[in-house]
């Protein structure tokens, strides 16, 4: 599963949409939308606050 799969099935379980997501963690909504679409890869602190967010663990070993 990807970065972008997780935070679009947990999304989807808390029943948010990209710029509520953006919204809460204070981001850019364009690129929040293109985060949660796979388009590009969030930063580490990015990943940081949508974890959060949407409660999940803390960045993968496996983010670049």
């Amino acid at each position: 599963m990807t970065v972008c799969q997780a935070f679009s099935s947990a999304l989807a379980k808390k029943g948010m949409t990209a710029q509520q997501l953006a919204t809460m963690t204070q981001s850019n909504q364009d690129r929040m939308s293109q985060i949660c679409a796979g388009t590009v890869t969030p930063t580490s602190e990015e990943y940081s606050k949508i974890a959060s967010v949407l409660g999940m663990s803390s960045v993968p070993a496996s983010h670049p």
